[in-house]
């Protein structure tokens, strides 16, 4: 932009270490310019090499900048078009630049290899393919003959083998290109920390030295020279300065600020043998009750004061060189929350505490358990580990609480004074608290529990907080694991899985992912509130590094993900509260919804000034495809860590004409006995579940989901962009509902609604007079008879 280009000391010390032909590393923070460090010295050489060497001089790389990702090489590529082509134009560079880490395609690797640059960006992994296929080896050395300048960026991530690889192939390439008079240069931010300023010198000159294969002398190792923004720091804050409610806005005014000076000497700087250096990071909360003890007030106003004061210093910017006086990171540590531990006592009286330990404290020896909730009600579960001592049988608490079965004695107890278990299984038989599915007939008819399941009854006992059975007035029921059914709400699960991770869980369960996707989410709805005075829209980005890149693609897709499944349910459920008891319609529930999104234009097609007939086209194509996606989520359990707006009782789905088909008596009249003799209030809230089990498993008519899929998926390509454009991976399967049990072979999309099924089960527990003596074949007439009705 014209302006003169202003350079840090530390930039001033490599360009004129660079001249006098010394290898050298920076070691200063991340952000303070180290590109520019070598960069300049490198397009200085080059100039310098041409202006001697004259016109007809041949092409060559002189420099090999390399990269340990991708990401940081195409983000030096935009830099160094900032200062090498921008006024210049393509092609008339004064120094030319190239990026060749494999992301090119084979136009450009050529285009490359016949017109050498005379900078290269790249990767130490493809640097090694480089010497290793014969063709780029002809290409490299040619290229690279007399190479000057290998220069390796964050130095601090090649350690252990990988270091080991990377200094055996700066010496291969050294040896391929003949660069006898090479000068190696590396940058790191974090290389050593340990001891003074010179002991951290000679211990990154000595990795240097090994990793280079030349020498690297300590005082080639450069890193910050610092100086105060503010005045020197004052003995005391006055107290008045703590007690105002507001900070300086002024530059100046903030120099002389005594709580600004105070705050760059406790926050920012610290001494060693005279030298200023960085100070270790430190707690506003920390420094706001040092503040406190000096001036007498409160910590929560100091606390207020330095964040405004800080956040003073970080848009005030010297008139010259436009830098904030105040440019701090903000450090935020965030762990994976722990469970809910409870002593064994009743729920009033009980000790409740988030921080982990066996036992209460004070209390002799009271044990602490954690609580794990289920999935479907939010019942609570102590987890526990029955263990026997001679004789006597006590509880622990156990940590696990995703096992389900691993060891013998893990359990839950389950606790519900307004809802305990009966003392006896006739009992619970009789208050039809155990599944269908548990329970057979005897000879005389009688309902009894299945020998398969006589072991995993929840079993009566009494416990005292210490953890002892028989001990104590505290009423339990053990429940064996794996948990094959919630006590509380009834659900039961079939199949006896080894974790009941998808049954129970706990507030320290959660998967990284969403932890991640949430807490992303909310730093970008902050950043989107801040005023465009105070932060350009340049710079509201966020930026996330993960493990490897196996951990970005999970938590990539992870995030899309969760963007927009929280985005089309917010939507609906405020579409829903605006039409109040009348509800939205399938007819209108696409165009309520879209419109509730608030989504301009440009948010879903990319133009902000499209035609009106383009327009009005991309707005159909959105409602169809937010259509679309709100009857996928519709499906039952697939999100675990996820449910849906139904799941979690925020959105209710009522049917049209239920109840007139229930009391449509001529529909009832050939139908079976059980039904017709039914009350037609007890038909609607049958039909109500056989119409939401089908619902949940897609089995639903609607045109997003049949041929229509394909012409909506064609149209949100053309139209619309990311993430609004569907794919054929995104091609439902909806169901069928079939009045007959599943077959071998059978489609897996396929609901099989059979009298010994789920639904079957449903109907006996419902009313067992009614439909619990029907046999198999008359129970199947009903589920048949039913869906007819429906038709």
């Amino acid at each position: 932009d014209g302006r003169p280009l202003t350079l840090y000391q530390h930039q001033r010390d490599a360009i004129g270490i660079a001249q006098a032909r010394h290898s050298y590393v920076l070691t200063t923070g991340t952000g303070s310019g180290k590109s520019l460090s070598y960069i300049v010295p490198i397009v200085d050489r080059v100039l310098r090499a041409r202006e001697s060497e004259g016109p007809g001089a041949r092409k060559r790389v002189r420099a090999i900048i390399v990269y340990p990702m991708n990401a940081l090489a195409n983000s030096q590529v935009n830099e160094l078009g900032k200062y090498l082509r921008d006024g210049y134009g393509e092609g008339r560079e004064p120094v030319t630049f190239a990026r060749y880490t494999g992301q090119e395609n084979a136009s450009d690797r050529k285009r490359i290899r016949d017109n050498p640059p005379d900078i290269l960006l790249t990767n130490y992994v493809m640097l090694e393919l480089m010497l290793t296929r014969p063709d780029d080896r002809r290409s490299l050395i040619a290229m690279a003959l007399g190479l000057e300048f290998p220069v390796f960026d964050e130095l601090h991530t090649y350690r252990g083998r990988q270091g080991a690889d990377v200094a055996l192939l700066i010496r291969r390439v050294r040896e391929a290109c003949r660069a006898e008079g090479v000068q190696c240069i590396g940058t790191s931010a974090t290389m050593s920390t340990e001891g003074t300023v010179e002991d951290q010198k000679r211990v990154v000159a000595d990795v240097a030295t090994k990793l280079f294969g030349v020498p690297v002398r300590p005082e080639h190792v450069i890193g910050e020279t610092l100086v105060r923004a503010t005045g020197e720091a004052p003995d005391q804050v006055p107290a008045e300065r703590l007690s105002s409610g507001d900070a300086p806005g002024d530059y100046a005014d903030l120099v002389h600020d005594p709580l600004a000076r105070w705050i760059e000497s406790h926050f920012g700087l610290d001494t060693d043998d005279g030298r200023l250096v960085r100070r270790q990071p430190a707690r506003i909360e920390d420094a706001a009750r040092e503040l406190a003890a000096q001036s007498g007030v409160p910590a929560e106003q100091c606390v207020k004061a330095i964040r405004m004061t800080l956040e003073a210093g970080s848009r005030a910017r010297h008139p010259e060189t436009t830098r904030q006086l105040f440019a701090f990171r903000l450090h935020q540590f965030v762990s994976k929350g722990d469970t809910v531990f409870v002593t064994l006592e009743d729920k009033a009286t009980r000790h409740q505490t988030r921080d982990y330990q066996r036992e209460q404290p004070g209390s002799g020896g009271k044990i602490l358990i954690p609580l794990a909730f289920c999935r479907e009600c939010g019942q609570e579960f102590l987890t526990v580990w029955r263990t026997e001592h001679e004789g006597a049988s006590r509880y622990e608490p156990r940590r696990d609480t995703a096992a389900g079965g691993g060891r013998a004695g893990d359990g839950y107890l389950y606790i519900d004074p307004e809802r305990s278990w009966p003392a006896t299984p006739e009992q619970a038989i009789a208050e039809h608290r155990l599944p269908d599915s548990w329970l057979e007939s005897d000879d005389t008819g009688r309902e009894v529990v299945k020998q398969s399941y006589r072991d995993r009854l929840p079993q009566v006992v009494t416990v005292d907080p210490y953890g002892m059975e028989g001990r104590g007035e505290l009423r339990a029921a053990f429940i064996p694991s794996p948990f094959l059914f919630c006590p509380h709400c009834g659900v039961s699960y079939e199949q006896t899985r080894s974790n009941d991770f998808a049954k129970l869980a706990t507030l320290g369960q959660e998967g990284r992912s969403s932890a991640t996707s949430l807490i992303s989410a909310s730093i970008l709805r902050s950043l989107k509130e801040i005023p465009e005075e105070a932060l350009h829209k340049e710079a509201r980005k966020l930026l996330t590094f993960v493990d490897n890149r196996q951990d970005a693609s999970l938590q990539a897709g992870h995030f899309n993900d969760f963007v927009q499944i929280t985005q089309l349910r917010g939507a609906l459920y405020r579409a829903a509260v605006a039409a109040g008891d009348e509800g939205i319609s399938h007819e209108d529930l696409a165009s309520r919804v879209a419109a509730s999104l608030g989504l301009d234009a440009a948010d879903y097609t990319g133009q902000a000034d499209l035609p009106p007939r383009m327009r009005s086209n991309a707005a159909k194509t959105l409602r169809d495809v937010v259509a679309f996606r709100l009857y996928l989520d519709l499906e039952r359990g697939w999100r675990i860590t996820m449910p849906n707006l139904e799941q979690t009782g925020l959105l209710e789905i009522r049917y049209n004409d239920l109840g007139w088909i229930a009391q449509n008596e001529r529909r009832w009249d050939t139908a079976h006995p059980a039904l017709r003799t039914a009350d037609p209030g007890l038909r609607a809230d049958i039909m109500k579940a056989l119409l939401d089990e089908m619902r949940r498993a897609l089995a639903i008519d609607v045109q997003y989901f049949r041929d229509d899929f394909d012409r909506i998926q064609r149209a949100s390509e053309e139209r619309l962009i990311e993430p609004w454009v569907l794919t054929r991976s995104d091609s439902p399967r909806a169901g069928v509902a079939y009045p007959q049990p599943s077959v071998r072979g059978a489609e897996r999309s396929g609901l099989f609604l059979s009298a010994r099924g789920k639904f079957g089960k449903y109907l006996r527990r419902l009313d067992r007079h009614r439909f619990g003596s029907l046999g198999a074949d008359d129970l199947q007439s009903v589920i048949a008879e039913l869906l007819r009705a429906l038709a």
